[in-house]
């Protein structure tokens, strides 16, 4: 079992970290004095010595929490993590493994404890040599970890991306590298390679140097000695943001490009109906295969092959037979390359009696070859954007007008949109006005500035209402934005975590009344408040350490959950209603008077005389309550409060002694 030391002096701490070991089956032992460690580690075998110690960065006494951690490092190189109220530390002056800022969170507490714990297997790994200059020359990231904490080596296009030098990784441990929380995740997932030699594959949006969010796949791979056992991971990274992007875009339309492709013909011949040709026209003669004086009199026969001849006698009869034009396309082989070629036929006039064809023929291999790149470029990028995991829109720009193009899978699935159903449709047609409307806002905002823009928008679509957060590029040529590419990213499950942190930030969690932390965040923001007067009442359970012992926490826990209701229902809507401890709760009555104060006092009791006559009511329930007021400026809210415990206090001393309820006022 690991044995570890915990030095912290602060009640509600303790508890919570008594809390998460006590889950991780860990030996435990308390200290709240910096002496007395160094008092129990002097005088204890290696054998006895924690396997990790949890210090108070700032710990009352004589030594502080920062000159045990040194003195312990200095002597007994002992993990440490620090617990502190900073928002940012030096950990190299701190000589500490590990730091954690309050209020700890008991998941952060554990995974930090393991991540420590297990650090000791790897310090040993080693790497095998790398060929720098190769690794350098790779467009994609490239780097090594020697161990779960630290860098051996990176290419320039990782450093790059970071806003950093090559150099400046070389054995670095990667919380001098990267923020806190981005580190400690990238540490357990590497404990997890090296633990269960697995590979790891991921797509992840990681902001950049310039705080630009990019798109990288990335592939980590764990690296094997001759025992089979982990030595290192080698990871690589593609920046695949601009896939998302269709490549049609490169050019207005395709058919734009056909247009000036068949602008002007390369080579006119007048030949008659049997093929002859009878004269000759072209404006560059580097595309004639013969002189001119050679072709004329020849015929087509001798030109082309036997299968493109039958063809041409076959557009020839079609010509005569039926008004208007002939069109076909036809290859030779030159110079053992296939060029292609596309004729136009029409009679010299509508007599049928003349024979006479001027036949306009031009050399479209370029064409072809175009065609075929940008057929396989659209098939590459049909298969990249029916896989992203990314709902991506295209839309159409025409004026002040948006129409969507097209819409790909992922967006269908998780949007419940159809590509078919929205084709050629303006937001107000897919959206509800005000919806519409706002969204319109965000595309104009795009092609006036002609630049990428990010934000976050809440949408009722038929799959469902989500939160996106939405990018549009500006699909620029010649000056002028003719499409808007968008990709949007579903985070409604992001937002409501964040939501539910920010409450649990603020609340307790098991009466969600206010907690402490926010119940004295008040008290700072009244202080000064000119709106008096501000009655203060505290409120603390009786007997709750009897319920404990006698029927268990669980009993206990309800009886915490009794006492919070009946105080929430006995407030107004302004009123601060807040569990400031395990049995206590206070009050911030704003505007109140004394005697208003008193009311609010009235109700709570009322309240508690009702549960006590309900017939599944714990019986020895009670409340001892103290209440005072502020009514002047120079009264500080601080002493209110401490007026309001000590009339709490001699209300439960009166009711110790006599077994009546008091009431206590001022």
């Amino acid at each position: 079992m690991k044995k570890i030391f915990v030095v912290e002096d602060s009640k509600l701490d303790k508890n919570k970290i008594k809390a998460v070991l006590s889950e991780l089956n860990y030996e435990l032992r308390y200290f709240n004095r910096a002496k007395k460690v160094l008092q129990v580690l002097k005088n204890s075998s290696q054998s006895e010595f924690p396997d990790l110690i949890l210090i108070d960065l700032i710990l009352a006494g004589q030594i502080s929490g920062y000159q045990l951690g040194v003195e312990i490092k200095n002597n007994y190189q002992l993990p440490i993590i620090f617990l502190t109220g900073l928002a940012k530390i030096d950990q190299a002056s701190t000589n500490s493994d590990l730091f954690l800022t309050r209020p700890i969170k008991k998941k952060d507490l554990k995974e930090n404890i393991q991540l420590l714990l297990e650090k000791k297997k790897f310090n040993n790994s080693n790497l095998d040599k790398l060929n720098k200059k190769i690794v350098n020359k790779l467009e994609k990231q490239i780097w090594y970890y020697k161990d779960p904490y630290t860098y051996k080596l990176v290419n320039a296009s990782y450093a790059q991306f970071l806003g950093k030098n090559e150099a400046d990784f070389f054995n670095q441990n990667i919380f001098n590298i990267l923020d806190l929380k981005r580190a400690e995740k990238i540490i357990v997932e590497n404990i997890d390679i090296f633990m269960e030699k697995k590979l790891i594959e991921k797509e992840r949006w990681i902001k950049n140097s310039q705080g630009e969010s990019r798109l990288l796949a990335i592939k980590k791979s764990p690296v094997f000695d001759q025992k089979g056992n982990v030595q290192s991971i080698f990871c690589q990274a593609d920046d695949i943001t601009e896939k998302n992007i269709l490549e049609n875009e490169l050019r207005k339309n395709r058919d734009n490009l056909q247009r000036i492709i068949e602008t002007i013909p390369d080579m006119i011949f007048l030949i008659n109906k049997n093929g002859d040709i009878l004269d000759f026209w072209t404006g560059d003669d580097s595309k004639l295969f013969y002189s001119k004086d050679k072709i004329i009199r020849k015929n087509l026969e001798n030109i082309l092959t036997k299968a493109e001849y039958k063809l041409f006698q076959e557009k020839s009869n079609q010509l005569f037979q039926n008004e208007g034009t002939v069109s076909f396309e036809y290859s030779l082989v030159i110079k053992q390359v296939k060029k292609f070629f596309e004729a136009k036929m029409i009679n010299l006039n509508s007599q049928k009696n003349d024979s006479r064809i001027i036949v306009s023929v031009r050399d479209v291999s370029a064409r072809k070859n175009t065609n075929l790149k940008l057929r396989n470029l659209s098939k590459e990028y049909e298969i990249i954007l029916s896989n992203v995991d990314n709902a991506i829109f295209l839309l159409s720009v025409e004026g002040e007008e948006f129409r969507y193009q097209r819409l790909n899978c992922f967006h269908e699935k998780t949007t419940g949109l159809k590509s078919k159903e929205v084709k050629g449709k303006t937001p107000l047609e897919v959206f509800d006005k005000k919806t519409a409307l706002n969204i319109l806002k965000k595309y104009k905002k795009c092609v006036t500035e002609k630049k990428i823009i990010s934000y976050e928008e809440e949408l009722d679509l038929p799959a469902g209402k989500k939160i996106w957060l939405t990018k549009l590029t500006p699909v620029i040529i010649n000056g002028k934005v003719e499409k808007i590419v968008g990709s949007s990213l579903d985070i409604t499950e992001n937002k409501r975590k964040e939501k539910e942190i920010e409450y649990l930030s603020f609340h307790d969690k098991m009466t969600g009344l206010y907690n402490r932390r926010y119940f004295e965040n008040e008290l700072k923001r009244l202080e000064t408040s000119r709106k008096l007067p501000i009655a203060i009442l505290i409120a603390d359970l009786d007997n709750l350490k009897y319920i404990n012992d006698q029927f268990g926490h669980l009993k206990g826990d309800q009886y915490i959950k009794i006492a919070a209701e009946i105080i929430k229902n006995s407030t107004r809507e302004a009123d601060i209603a807040a569990r400031i401890g395990g049995d206590e709760f206070a009050l911030i009555l704003p505007e109140t008077t004394l005697k208003e104060a008193d009311l609010i006092y009235q109700r709570i009791k009322k309240q508690e005389k009702n549960y006590l006559e309900t017939k599944d009511a714990i019986k020895t329930f009670s409340i001892s309550i103290g209440y005072a007021v502020k009514t002047s400026p120079k009264l500080k809210l601080k002493e209110v409060f401490k007026l309001a415990d000590q009339k709490m206090y001699q209300a439960k001393a009166k009711k110790k002694k006599n077994g009546l309820n008091y009431r206590a006022n001022y």
